[in-house]
């Protein structure tokens, strides 16, 4: 028994030499085979025009991958200090003008004539207000949004014994484009209602007032409220640098100083006396809206 265990011992002893020389053998035959290779025109071959392009297009891969997030890293973090948001908009905002239905209470050619005539009528409670026309000076009472109102005031007008002739404006049209930011767009196209409203709210509020739907401490509160509005729209356009909107902010400018003056000078005034002057602030605002589309 203990013959045996040592013919086995032996045995497993010189099977373990074998497979180690088997290992040694096969290695030295793989890295002759290598030296052979890379020593011979096939080996040069291989490393030219497989091994190092494929190490160069890894490294190329990389650097595009390292770049390409490099750039998305400074696109956030111009997007948290833009003062808008980075995205763009390109809009073209169109600014109907609004037609009115005027009054007129006589045309001179005399501005004098015309302006004392204006005061004529500003103290039956009208406008009285001149408008210059070219070589014509229109003397305005009232204005409307609709001709059926404006056709109703000139009869009762007339009966009264005064002349009275309708003025309808002309419609015209500014375009304005835009190519910024999206809350640039949304700041002018605010301004631009409140533009256009203003003027369209003055001709309800002398009809409400004059109904006697709106007393005078609610025209004032009102008045405050458009005249606020006015101002923060005008600020809020100063933040855009924009030649072709320059316009807007100041006529929103004229619109919160005439409001300013009505109030400074006829918050102690009797009722008929408040009613021309609310028709002439309403014209007066009329006017600058009118001669907005003229100059642009």
């Amino acid at each position: 028994m203990e013959y045996k265990r040592h013919s086995a011992a032996k045995s497993s002893y010189r099977s373990s030499k074998g497979v180690l020389g088997t290992a040694v053998f096969v290695i030295a035959s793989i890295v002759l085979i290598a030296a052979i290779i890379v020593l011979s025109p096939l080996g040069n071959y291989l490393m030219d025009h497989v091994i190092a392009p494929l190490s160069c297009q890894t490294a190329s891969d990389d650097t595009e991958i390292v770049s390409a997030l490099k750039q998305q890293e400074e696109i956030k973090a111009a997007a948290s200090f833009s003062p808008f948001p980075t995205e763009k908009a390109h809009k073209v905002i169109t600014i109907e003008e609004m037609p009115f239905f005027i009054l007129q209470m006589g045309a001179f050619t005399d501005a004098d004539t015309a302006g004392q005539h204006a005061d004529e009528i500003m103290r039956i409670g009208a406008g009285g207000i001149v408008f210059r026309d070219g070589s014509i000076y229109r003397v305005f009472a009232a204005a409307y949004t609709d001709e059926s109102s404006l056709k109703k005031v000139q009869s009762q007008v007339r009966s009264d014994g005064f002349e009275a002739t309708p003025y309808i404006t002309e419609s015209k049209s500014l375009r304005i484009t835009l190519d910024g930011d999206q809350q640039a767009v949304t700041i002018v196209t605010d301004a631009v209602q409140i533009l256009n409203e203003i003027p369209k709210e003055l001709c309800a509020m002398c009809l409400s007032f004059d109904k006697g739907e709106t007393d005078a401490n609610m025209l004032y509160k009102t008045l405050e409220e458009k005249q606020s509005a006015c101002i923060k729209a005008a600020e809020s356009l100063d933040r855009i640098k924009s030649a072709d909107i320059l316009p807007i902010p100041e006529l929103l400018n004229k619109y919160a100083k005439n409001i300013s003056t009505f109030l400074d000078e006829h918050d102690t005034m009797n009722t008929e006396m408040i009613s021309g002057a609310l028709k002439h602030l309403q014209l007066s605002m009329i006017i600058d809206y009118i001669l907005f589309f003229d100059g642009v």
